[in-house]
């Protein structure tokens, strides 16, 4: 019998956002970084020196030929997500591929084909599930102290705050939309989370574009606001706004939800119950999180499934394709799972 690997040995493909990836693992007991790819070479060298990693790779592809390399993050722009993704795959690396999954479900089902056939893990870089917050609401509603979640709303509103004007972040060949696929994934896979993973069923949406002269130069054809409406398949709803640029207060992230015997907030995390028939307030106190690099590792090691596997990333774009499509047809759109 082969004797079990006391670590997994990642790599991290792209060094922005891929930095936090790179810190991760290098905080996880049972992770060894062997090697990094980006195409910015400054901040190659820069990360190599840095955290001591000695072997670096402008071409993702070489870093993938690594013999010794077990699994891999993969945090690049929106665009190449599934590239990259099926590359490693079929390289024989288990992924953790950065959120959005994907520029559409069509891509992201692609992906998760590409994990099973290869019989590798898929994972999504859904930060928010292992936060201590959301990991204790998701245990209390596990063990019914919520009763039936039949309502949540959530929301990610920025008076001004339209990422890499002008840019891949702005463009939607390369992004896939605009604060939908960039905040909305967020909230909304956090709130769905912390509801049991509901299978969403139909959707109405309207994502627009008010805000043109904030970008100035460069490419903007994506919206700045989205708000929805999911309805699932046990019968509860789900309200959502989203905006990068919008005339109110502040920006303010929101995410709550709402059972027939309890009711959450986040930002401060409060349940709102009662008993005894007395109504009732509490405010846990610093639950803690979770390591999902850690956790990525430990389910390479013993082949269980991810808090966040590769059919939530695509059950997250069918919800966000289906309030693209909305928009556009005017109409409510019914979700295909066949």
């Amino acid at each position: 019998m082969p004797k079990k690997k006391k670590k997994i040995n990642f790599g991290v493909i792209g060094l922005g956002m891929g930095r936090f990836h790179l810190e991760g693992y290098l905080k996880a007991p049972n992770a060894e970084v062997v090697g990094l790819a980006d195409i910015n070479e400054n901040r190659l060298e820069n990360a190599k020196d840095h955290y001591g990693i000695k072997k670096v790779f402008t071409d993702y592809k070489d870093l993938l030929d690594m013999k010794e390399l077990d699994a891999v993050s993969i945090a690049v722009p929106n665009f190449l997500h599934k590239p990259i993704t099926i590359d490693a795959l079929k390289a024989g690396k288990h992924v953790m591929v950065e959120k959005p999954m994907a520029l559409n479900a069509e891509e992201g089902q692609e992906m998760l084909e590409t994990a099973k056939k290869n019989d590798l893990i898929l994972m999504l870089h859904f930060n928010n599930r292992y936060r201590g917050d959301i990991q204790y609401i998701k245990k209390c509603v596990e063990a019914g102290d919520f009763g039936e979640i039949y309502f949540a709303k959530t929301g990610w509103i920025r008076r001004r705050g339209i990422p890499g004007a002008g840019g891949w972040f702005t463009t939607k060949a390369k992004s896939g939309g605009g604060p939908l696929i960039d905040l909305g994934v967020h909230v909304i896979d956090m709130t769905m989370y912390m509801m049991g993973s509901p299978k969403p069923v139909a959707v109405s949406g309207c994502v627009v574009q008010k805000f043109p002269q904030v970008v100035g130069k460069g490419t903007f054809d994506v919206e700045d606001f989205a708000s929805g409406y999911v309805r699932f398949e046990n019968g509860a709803t789900m309200a959502v706004e989203i905006s990068w640029a919008m005339n109110c207060a502040s920006e303010r992230q929101y995410s709550e939800i709402y059972g027939t015997k309890a009711g959450a907030t986040l930002n401060p995390l409060t349940i709102w119950s009662d008993r005894n028939g007395i109504l009732e307030d509490i405010s846990p106190q610093n639950p803690k999180g979770l390591s999902q690099f850690e956790h990525f590792a430990d389910c390479i090691m013993t082949g269980k499934i991810p808090i966040s596997p590769g059919e939530h990333g695509v059950l997250m774009m069918k919800v966000l394709d289906a309030i693209y499509e909305s928009s556009k047809t005017k109409k409510e759109v019914i979700i295909n799972w066949d």
